[in-house]
This record gives C-alpha cells, sequence and structure tokens, in this order.
C-alpha cells in the first residue's frame, strides 16, 4: 500500500463527514482534500489546515509494523495531534484499541467497517 496512490483517494471521500475522534470530544469536518492537504473545521469551530506529512508519516510506520502509537510515531510533534489519528482510524482497515493503557492504531488485512466509521479493536 502507498499513502499517495491507495490512501489520498480514499481521504477525498471524507470531504462533507465530520469524522468522530477516538475519544469522542475531538471530532473534525472535512472541507476539502487535495495533493497538498487538508481543509478542515474542528470541533472547538475554528478551521486547520493539514498537510499529508504527518498522517503518512504514521501510516507508514503503520504499514511496516502493523500497530503504531501515533504520538510516539509523530515524536510528540505539534498542535492538534489527534488529526492524523482521526484520519487513518476511520479508515476501513484501521482499528483502533489500548497496548499499555495507551491508544494505538492497527492495521487489518481486510476492511472491518464502513469508511468513515470507527472500530475499536476487540482484546
Amino acid at each position: 500500500m502507498n499513502y499517495n496512490t491507495d490512501i489520498l483517494p480514499l481521504l477525498k471521500n471524507y470531504i462533507g463527514m465530520e469524522l468522530e475522534s477516538l475519544s469522542g470530544r475531538s471530532n473534525i469536518f472535512v472541507n476539502n482534500v487535495d495533493i497538498s492537504g487538508l481543509s478542515l473545521t474542528c470541533a472547538d469551530g475554528k478551521p486547520f489546515t493539514e498537510s499529508h506529512r504527518r498522517a503518512k508519516i504514521v501510516f507508514e510506520k503503520l504499514l511496516e509494523e502493523e500497530v503504531v502509537h501515533v504520538d510516539a510515531a509523530l515524536e510528540n510533534s505539534g498542535s492538534r495531534r489527534n488529526i492524523p489519528e482521526t484520519l487513518l482510524a476511520n479508515l476501513p482497515f484501521i482499528e483502533f484499541g489500548k497496548v499499555n493503557n495507551r491508544q494505538h492504531l492497527f492495521l487489518q488485512e481486510e476492511d472491518t467497517h464502513e469508511l468513515g466509521t470507527l472500530k475499536q479493536r476487540m482484546e
């Protein structure tokens, strides 16, 4: 799988959708997606522009290890760290769950839920 050829087209399907965050408190609304990034409205009502850089870093780490703690993969970088996590977790082949009481994303071999929804991994 490749971020630019496989994931970016899926992210474009988010346009006009509100994506639930893992906490349920930091949902994001996707206004636009293009090759340069995403135009979002965050739960606080403020517009935010996100490049693909952080989501791509997390996705590539997920491909390597099949499980990733987003903050660790991003080395705690920047504000609104939940955005890459939310974007990826809402893909149909990524689930979320806890490892050592910390939220992680898990890559699945096949779709386990609908695009734009979350699925918590059964422990």
